[in-house]
């Protein structure tokens, strides 16, 4: 059986405008003493955004962490005391301008459980009403349309590499949805 890390002390370290880090003191398997650094982040929500004629929305955006332009999924951080469900339908209204009438939860995962407690929940929009873009002031976004297929091909050949993005997508071929 899987031993229980026991916290022995906690306190953040670094506190920024999208998450904080803890650093834990933790009691390991045999009595050892370690340290766990945590990011804490209020979670996101991914949308997978089809139009009536089945293609699928995905945006462009500069990744400073990558530092070049990926091709992904729409998603945002959900705000304090925010629905994830919510969350989406107000994402995928700012960063692509199309608001959902439905909006069906397909799965939660978390992205990296090995350091951070992150959440991530991923949505099937459809019925989609196109409107107006409304970027938050540090988002500069395109918005590109697919096939399901296309889509597929380009995961499969490396051309997106975006986790949360190869999940929905997968995720939304396997339960037959796209």
């Amino acid at each position: 059986m899987a031993f229980e890390e026991r916290t022995i002390d906690s306190e953040i370290v670094y506190e920024g405008p999208v998450f904080k880090i803890r650093k834990h003191k933790v009691e390991c398997v045999n009595g050892v003493t370690s340290y766990r650094d945590i990011l804490e982040h209020s979670g996101g929500s991914v949308m997978l955004g089809v139009k009536d004629d089945g293609k699928i929305l995905m945006v462009k955006q500069y990744r400073k962490a990558l530092e070049r332009v990926v091709l992904e999924l729409p998603a945002g951080k959900i705000d304090p005391g925010e629905e994830p469900l919510d969350a989406a339908g107000r994402e995928l209204r700012e960063e692509t301008g199309y608001t959902p009438s439905e909006v069906k939860h397909m799965v939660t995962y978390t992205p990296t459980c090995g350091y951070s407690a992150e959440k991530l929940h991923i949505y099937l929009c459809t019925d989609l009403t196109e409107g107006d873009t409304d970027f938050d002031e540090t988002e500069d976004l395109d918005t590109y349309e697919f096939t399901a297929d296309e889509l597929i091909e380009m995961i499969l050949n490396g051309e997106i590499e975006d986790g949360k993005t190869i999940i929905g997508i997968l995720f939304a071929r396997q339960a037959g949805l796209i």
